[in-house]
């Protein structure tokens, strides 16, 4: 059983892990929120956060964790967070090259290259405001979310990885009540410190469930 005395995680992304929120005047990552949350069930964390505003997955991103993981021993972190693709969306990169060129690579990277108590969590990337759900971009966002999915349904050991559905859970164009959704999000494209607090729970939601396998 996974030691609960104490937690390493890796939080990589872009902007959406960093917490940009106020025009990029403040940052409220949801590693502030996931902490708390482990707080309370008296489980200490950190958390290396390693959100870089802007980045892509292919291929800064894949570089990012290859590094950062060659310069920690194998079982350092006791659980890997990614997220992205937002980005290469925007710059109208396709969502099966996101995926294959990408995040399948940063995935592979942890299941293969540390030890075996370290685990995965995989996260779906959220609609925007600028794209409707007819939109070209947000289809091509919906082939990688149900990429992102299927690995993680597929993948043979349950244990070690947890599926994070980000999509589902924040969404932007169903919300019909504009108070709702202005509490959380904040611009076309990020969140506001509630709307991070909200990721961090959804997070730590689903890994608690994990913290006994």
């Amino acid at each position: 059983m996974q030691s609960l005395s104490s937690l390493r995680f890796l939080a990589i992304g872009d902007s959406l892990t960093a917490g940009f929120t106020n025009y990029g005047l403040s940052f409220h990552p949801y590693s502030i929120q996931l902490t708390n949350l482990f707080s309370s069930l008296n489980i200490p964390i950190t958390v290396d956060q390693q959100g870089h505003c802007g980045d892509h997955v292919v291929p800064s991103m894949v570089k990012r964790l290859e590094k950062l993981l060659s310069n920690k021993d194998k079982s350092y972190y006791d659980w890997i967070i990614i997220l992205g693709g937002a980005n290469d969306l925007s710059y109208n990169k396709k969502g099966v090259d996101i995926f294959n060129q990408g995040l399948k690579l940063m995935y592979n990277m942890v299941l293969e290259n540390t030890n075996q108590n370290t685990k995965l969590a995989v996260m779906t990337v959220i609609e925007n405001a600028h794209n409707s759900p007819e939109h070209r971009q947000d289809k091509e966002r919906e082939t990688l979310n149900t990429m992102i999915r299927n690995f993680a349904e597929t993948y043979e050991d349950k244990t070690r990885i947890c599926l994070i559905d980000l999509d589902k859970n924040i969404p932007y164009h169903s919300i019909k009540d504009i108070n709702q959704r202005n509490a959380i999000w904040d611009d076309l494209v990020h969140l506001k410190a509630a709307g991070y607090d909200q990721m961090g729970k959804i997070i730590f939601e689903e890994i608690s469930k994990k913290l006994n396998q």
